[in-house]
């Protein structure tokens, strides 16, 4: 019987990583000492590769650890987050960050505040609310599409890169540090306004 042929696509950098597949690796590396080194291996090849362990286990065991070497970046290194990612070519389209934070909508603001309540399980969600298609396009300005909430777009958004993900959630943090705390007050009784309104 001859080998069967099986092409894996291995990540090697942050920007191959979805934010499903960094969640399903951030609760695997918990378990990391339970399972064993090789165990722990093949688990992030599964997750990582978007391959199923029965095909796993047909490999040799010289490629099952060549690849999990290709794959240490995920514990050696941490994405960077220093720099926002205002623009990021996704799924064939090009989106990008909200432009101007200063005109935020209610809808934007109220949304994103609860999901960051739980941020590590939100992330695709507030992705969907920061990084929207770009509409329109000059060499220095663009304007992205409206807020428009969806389950669909959201959940859409697990495959969104981990490395804008991350960027824009650290952005967004430091920036919630140093707005005045005038700011947060006057946007809370604008929100709790608009909800008495309903």
């Amino acid at each position: 019987m001859g080998k069967e042929k099986v092409s894996i696509e291995i990540p090697t950098t942050w920007n191959d990583i979805s934010i499903k597949m960094y969640n399903k690796f951030q609760r695997l590396k918990k378990r990391k000492k339970k399972l064993g080194e090789q165990e722990f291996n093949i688990q992030v090849i599964c997750i990582i590769c978007d391959i199923k362990r029965e095909m796993l286990e047909r490999m040799e065991v010289k490629d099952i650890n060549k690849i999990a070497k290709e794959l240490r970046f995920l514990m050696s290194s941490k994405p960077n987050t220093d720099r926002l990612q205002k623009k990021v070519e996704w799924n064939g389209k090009k989106y990008g960050f909200i432009p101007n934070l200063s005109e935020i909508t209610m809808g934007e603001y109220i949304d994103i505040e609860e999901y960051c309540k739980e941020a590590h399980k939100n992330i695709h969600k507030i992705m969907s609310i920061l990084y929207r298609p770009i509409e329109k396009e000059s060499s220095t300005r663009y304007k992205i599409e409206p807020y428009s909430p969806s389950e669909e777009i959201e959940e859409s958004f697990l495959e969104f890169p981990i490395l804008p993900s991350m960027s824009a959630l650290s952005f967004f943090f430091r920036l919630g540090k140093k707005l005045p705390i005038a700011s947060v007050r006057y946007l809370r009784r604008e929100r709790q306004r608009l909800r008495a309104k309903r």
